[in-house]
């Protein structure tokens, strides 16, 4: 059986996860986000998975101690710039063009300290919790 030419890199991609997975504390991690960017061979057709979506959100809310981290798809076609909003209790979405999605939160968030990014088609929003009056707010 012919080895695949990607063997060399899959396995230095898992090597890296060893040592990274090893490197972390015992705790319960998270991964909030992954990216490979490999060059693919000339000779390769391009794949555009943005015509491949199927019916399932793209938006991934995970929710930590602190903060309330969100992550979406841009739409690479759309005619708007991406944008995200804050409310105490809500983040509004939008991921170009004229829709948008509205999340609601079990919590407040800090919309002061909320922020988010753009890049390379994804959208990261950062949610800080608000403390409770009283409480000490962790760092």
């Amino acid at each position: 059986m012919a080895n695949n030419p990607y063997d060399e890199m899959f396995r230095d991609i898992a090597r890296l996860m060893e040592r990274i997975l090893s490197e972390m504390p015992l705790q319960d991690p998270r991964i909030i986000g992954f990216t490979i960017i490999s060059g693919a061979p000339e000779e390769a057709p391009y794949l555009d998975l943005s015509e491949e979506e199927d019916d399932e959100s793209a938006v991934e809310v995970v929710e930590g101690d602190d903060c309330i981290y969100i992550t979406a798809m841009a739409d690479a076609h759309a005619d708007g710039a991406p944008y995200v909003t804050f409310q105490e209790d809500s983040v509004t979405l939008c991921t170009g063009g004229d829709e948008e999605t509205v999340i609601d939160l079990e919590c407040e968030i800090d919309v002061p300290q909320s922020f988010y990014n753009v890049q390379h088609g994804v959208i990261d929003a950062v949610c800080p919790k608000k403390s409770a009056p009283g409480e000490i707010a962790r760092s």
